[in-house]
């Protein structure tokens, strides 16, 4: 006996019956309350073929020889009885005595579902029923994939029925309810756009408000569809988790031109973006998003690579969850389709070299410190890109302290610049208009003058760190 081979629904299977093979072996999944039709139809030779098919206990649940007269096969309308694996052979009168060879097609389609309590539905089924004092309630399941986002509607069809819907899941724990829907006048219920948290089996309850102690009567339709962007990455809803120092590959069509990635990333986490075309014509375009989805910062086209996008040393601003929108040039405006390659590479945090007693300060930020024989000097670090224009000012505010600031590179060694009493006034510091030359961490070093003339002062002073833009 051959192998059993998977068939799906709607996929035509071809296959040859004769002395050496006198039957063949399938199988196939269905649900419960699942209509099927199986067809078999000779192509060449003169094959009169015998189709069975058996429950996924063993038991018979369906047999044709001829149909309708001829010799190929029918079964028109078969009622799945549970959900399950069911086992279809096709074989010859006769079987391994029978005489008769030949090629054939093997079709099967599901052709309806029933609307009977328990049964189960797949997406785009709609099932009737009635909801009365002896039948307040109807269940019925669906299997579902993490990241689907589903609508059910509960349309009263007829009577005074008011609807209600619950969606629960495997653990009959309840995910979520609709009673009425504004402006419907009680006449519809509906679950619209729940994203589905694990894959799994779930289940609807159709029933009426007031459950078992309504009164309410009626016929009603029930839909379940799947909404638009459905799907793991085809939303912020449904976005992937990607972590650092992955590839992920995925696709641009036209009709998903986005697609959703999401991460957890520190403050001041140092991060680059890599998106790349793998296949097609597509130009590629890459978005880093908040958690509210605002844009950042977006890249099309890495210099002399028209056709991959990069955002490089991205220092992150606050802690939390950011998107990644892998899409295409000029989004749904675009033509271009196609797979691409993402990575999102760490480069560590900004300050994760830096000493513990190193205060950290930000552009705009004003911080006040002491200066005395115990703490002569204090260290701030801040995080500046090539090319920024910053002031730096230190001002006394109590005792007879003579401020003096400099600012030092990553290494904390190479002094870049220093001031004692370019700050106005008596004694004050400023650093007044200096242009970063690199990407980077930067230190300032808060002190006194320590000349002859004036040794050994004190006194607390106000520092400013400022970005210009006045030049």
């Amino acid at each position: 006996m051959n192998e059993a081979e998977l068939v799906l629904f709607n996929q035509i299977v071809t296959g040859r019956i004769d002395n050496l093979a006198p039957q063949r072996v399938y199988f196939f999944e269905a649900l419960r309350c699942d209509y099927i039709s199986i067809k078999v139809t000779t192509t060449l030779g003169d094959l009169d073929p015998v189709v069975t098919v058996t429950n996924p206990d063993g038991s018979l649940l369906a047999y044709q020889d001829d149909s309708n007269g001829t010799e190929d096969i029918h079964l028109r309308a078969i009622a799945i009885p549970t959900t399950g694996r069911y086992t279809l052979t096709i074989s010859r009168f006769g079987y391994a005595r029978g005489t008769t060879a030949g090629s054939y097609e093997l079709l099967i389609e599901r052709v309806g579902n029933g609307s009977a309590f328990g049964c189960a539905l797949r997406y785009g089924d709609t099932v009737f029923q009635v909801i009365d004092s002896t039948q307040p309630e109807v269940f019925y399941s669906f299997r579902a994939r993490m990241g689907d986002v589903i609508n059910i509607t509960m349309r009263r069809r007829s009577g005074n029925l008011d609807p209600y819907l619950r969606l629960i899941d495997s653990y009959n724990q309840i995910l979520t309810e609709n009673d009425d829907v504004p402006g419907t006048d009680n006449t519809l219920s509906m679950i619209e756009g729940f994203f589905i948290p694990a894959d799994g089996t779930y289940y609807i309850q159709a029933t009426r408000y007031g459950f078992m102690a309504g009164q309410t009567t009626g016929n009603f339709s029930l839909e379940i569809v799947e909404a638009e962007n459905s799907g793991m990455g085809n939303s912020a809803l449904g976005a992937i988790p990607i972590d650092f120092n992955t590839i992920i590959e995925g696709e641009i069509t036209n009709d998903q031109f986005t697609r959703y990635y999401r991460f957890y990333a520190r403050e001041n986490d140092i991060i680059t973006i890599n998106m790349s075309r793998l296949s097609g014509n597509l130009d590629t375009f890459v978005v880093l998003a908040s958690a509210t989805l605002q844009e950042i910062i977006t890249n099309d086209d890495i210099s002399n690579e028209t056709q991959n996008s990069r955002i490089a040393d991205f220092r992150i601003p606050v802690t939390g969850t950011y998107y990644i929108l892998a899409t295409r040039f000029e989004r749904n405006m675009g033509k271009t389709t196609g797979k691409f390659r993402l990575q999102l590479q760490s480069q560590g945090n900004a300050f994760e070299d830096v000493a513990s007693d190193v205060r950290r300060i930000l552009y705009g930020v004003s911080l006040t410190g002491n200066i005395d024989d115990i703490t002569p000097e204090v260290w701030y670090t801040f995080y500046g890109e090539v090319g920024d224009v910053i002031s730096i000012t230190m001002d006394r505010v109590e005792g007879n302290l003579d401020p003096f600031i400099e600012l030092y590179a990553q290494d904390r060694v190479s002094r870049l610049v220093s001031d004692d009493d370019s700050g106005g006034g008596v004694n004050n510091a400023r650093v007044d208009r200096f242009t970063l030359g690199y990407t980077g961490i930067y230190y300032i070093r808060a002190t006194r003058y320590s000349g002859a003339d004036n040794p050994n002062t004190s006194g607390s002073f106000v520092l400013v760190l400022a970005q210009r833009f006045d030049n």
